[in-house]
């Protein structure tokens, strides 16, 4: 665990802009046409980016810092090893921020996935500390530089941050990205929704322990886990909705269940979008699938 620097900061308020890659439209019109039928009805600000090469934007566009300032890592991932024609050019993605968010769009050499960078937030009486939760796979990809090195960096690139680095087991072939989106999502403060138990015994109960070491735990309950059960916290969670993704199991209405009981101020604003083949195929959800941010 990196500590950051101690001063209370008020972390960013809840997203209220979503956008999807033109290419998820072209190839899956019913997740596309699902998704902002919803964005609509509760007027959230949504729309598509032109020009990139996948679907999975969560990860090669900038990462919000605050309401005027991201950061653009460059997107160069291990996985995609012999497939470099699914990356898309930073110029791409600076481009489509810039116009979009009208803030400033920092550049970083840093190989990162936005997936990689989940965002909590810890209260101890009135000093609030932002946490980012990554999994080590960022030393991995940046093997040029020492771990001291690359701390430094994301440290001054999130200057008000605490971060918490979980292992990633870098010889499981059924996690090749390494993100935490799958493994953690905030429940306001204090308190993070878990999904532990698709994990290797030795691997989750390390997770267990940085993470207990700052927040409550509430492990996401299902009467059997599949090998795809991450995606049920793959979410895309704005102000003012909360969207599921669906597996096409029994287990489905479990997660909607337990995620509306964790979000009640969300009462008939939380849904569920089936979309079990693009899971199943690529490894990635809803919030994969979408860019969001506060403006």
């Amino acid at each position: 665990m990196e500590d950051a620097s101690t001063a209370s900061h008020t972390p960013l308020p809840l997203h209220n802009h979503v956008f999807v890659s033109d290419t998820l439209l072209k190839d899956y019109p019913n997740i596309y046409n699902e998704l902002t039928k919803i964005l609509t009805r509760h007027n959230i600000s949504h729309g598509t980016l032109d020009h990139t090469a996948d679907y999975w934007c969560r990860d090669y566009m900038p990462v919000q810092v605050n309401t005027n300032e991201f950061v653009q890592f460059y997107y160069h991932p291990d996985y995609l090893e012999g497939q470099r024609h699914y990356e898309t050019p930073t110029e791409v993605s600076l481009r489509l921020a810039e116009r979009l968010t009208g803030a400033h769009i920092r550049q970083s050499s840093l190989i990162a996935d936005g997936g990689n960078f989940t965002f909590a937030t810890l209260r101890e009486g009135d000093k609030i500390t932002p946490v980012a939760i990554m999994t080590d796979k960022i030393f991995f990809e940046n093997r040029h530089l020492t771990h001291d090195e690359i701390t430094v960096q994301l440290q001054d690139l999130f200057p008000h941050q605490r971060f918490l680095f979980l292992p990633w087991d870098n010889n499981d072939e059924k996690d090749p990205c390494g993100h935490t989106d799958g493994i953690v999502h905030p429940i306001g403060e204090n308190r993070l929704l878990v999904n532990l138990r698709i994990y290797p015994e030795p691997i989750a109960s390390k997770m267990r322990k940085i993470l207990e070491s700052c927040f409550e735990l509430v492990d996401l309950e299902l009467s059997y886990y599949s090998i795809n059960s991450w995606a049920y916290i793959n979410i895309i969670h704005t102000r003012d909705v909360i969207i599921v993704p669906g597996l096409e199991l029994k287990t489905d209405k479990e997660a909607l269940q337990q995620i509306s009981r964790l979000f009640p101020q969300y009462e008939g604003r939380i849904y569920q979008i089936p979309m079990r083949w693009i899971i199943s195929k690529y490894g990635g959800a809803l919030n994969c699938l979408s860019w969001s941010f506060t403006k």
